[in-house]
């Protein structure tokens, strides 16, 4: 793949990275001249897989099966990465963790399990670009938000409150970032992807007069928004979806 965009000379790191919409982004990122690090979070045999895919394109790639709730971990992260590939400069957040459920039956224990790997992983990740990144360098962030953060959907009130809450992060970033690490956020809609048992699609009403988009699609807008070098448009909420939803 070839987006004409210029990475070259940067290392991105792409949490979620080992599979659907995180391995196509962290390819689109690679053929644009970027080191990649991709992170998972407990799926060996899918984190071997996306290393072997990303080998085949000859580039500099490295991975990690890290808890990014953590922030040991998270740091730890960021410092292999420099000390392998040089600093952090690109960093796309696109964790996935969707249970579902009815609200009332909903346990504190998901509901803080959501946040931790939808929301605080991060805002910690985040945290340590705008703290590592070296002085004469420029970054950009790209979190991966959710449609139904827009459109709510039943059975999961802590995915769109996670999902809602990227979003504002997101703009937060761009403020405390201006003119030095951009941060957007990409909304995809109904993509094809692989789920785990039990972490549907959300449907919405009307949605089968839409097309299913791909991971590439995603990927196309998520590397548009990836190079340090574009200063100008940041703190947007970007929406992949076909039309489910027109801010």
């Amino acid at each position: 793949m070839n987006w004409n965009v210029d990475l070259a000379g940067e290392t991105a790191l792409v949490i979620g990275g080992t599979k659907n919409i995180g391995l196509a982004v962290a390819q689109a990122l690679q053929s644009a001249g970027a080191a990649i690090a991709v992170v998972g979070g407990s799926d060996q045999a899918a984190l071997d897989g996306a290393l072997d895919t990303l080998s085949k394109s000859g580039g500099d790639a490295i991975g990690f099966l890290k808890d990014m709730s953590d922030e040991a971990a998270v740091q730890s992260v960021f410092a292999e990465t420099q000390e392998k590939l040089g600093p952090v400069s690109v960093l796309v957040n696109s964790p996935g963790y969707r249970p579902h459920g009815p609200f009332a039956d909903i346990t504190l224990e998901t509901w803080n399990s959501v946040l931790a790997i939808m929301l605080t992983g991060p805002f910690l990740a985040c945290r340590e670009l705008f703290r590592g990144l070296p002085e004469n360098r420029k970054g950009a962030i790209v979190n991966i938000g959710g449609l139904s953060a827009h459109r709510p959907a039943k059975d999961r009130a802590h995915v769109i409150a996670a999902k809602s809450g990227i979003a504002g992060l997101t703009r937060a970033l761009a403020a405390e970032g201006q003119g030095r690490i951009r941060a957007n956020c990409i909304v995809p809609g109904m993509i094809e992807t692989t789920r785990k048992a039990g972490q549907p699609q959300a449907h919405l009403h009307g949605d089968d007069a839409f097309a299913h988009g791909s991971v590439d699609d995603v990927a196309r807008v998520v590397l548009a928004f990836s190079s340090p070098r574009d200063t100008y448009t940041t703190g947007q909420v970007v929406h992949v979806s076909g039309g489910r939803y027109m801010a």
